[in-house]
């Protein structure tokens, strides 16, 4: 989960929308993966002109949440995984396009994934083979 301080909000500028917050940091809580998603969209339906934003999501109902809102003229275009390296094996944090979510299956309660990244990575490393031969590809849905 992200989260700020109060210190951290930015004045407000005439040029962005005025219900938005700006702010110049953000903290995670925890040691955990989380989404660097790209979103695009077309301005006034025009596909010639097509804006991007940038989230931070932290979890994977604020991104399939954000997948599935997606419309023709508005859509998620990529999503990085962003791992520390308890998960990817390295000594510190990975950003990697992410190619497949699995949902692993469990007790109901237990939401546990694996993430399959390029290069055919699949993170937390214990779970890769549970992923190939038990789990359910939830994202991308082909």
């Amino acid at each position: 989960m992200f989260e700020t301080y109060e210190a951290a909000r930015l004045p407000g500028l005439p040029s962005f929308e005025q219900n938005t917050t700006r702010w110049a940091f953000i903290a995670q809580a925890s040691n955990r993966e989380w989404f660097y998603v790209t979103h695009q969209y077309f301005q006034a339906g025009d596909a010639k002109s097509v804006c991007s934003q940038q989230f931070l999501i932290p979890d994977v109902i604020g991104l399939m949440s954000l997948v599935r809102s997606d419309t023709p003229d508005a859509f998620v275009c990529s999503v990085q995984l962003v791992t520390p390296g308890w998960m990817n094996g390295s000594e510190g944090w990975c950003m990697e396009p992410l190619l497949g979510l699995i949902a692993l299956p469990g007790e109901e309660s237990s939401n546990r994934y694996a993430y399959e990244v390029a290069g055919g990575g699949i993170y937390p490393t214990q779970h890769a083979s549970a992923a190939q031969s038990m789990g359910l590809k939830i994202w991308p849905v082909r």
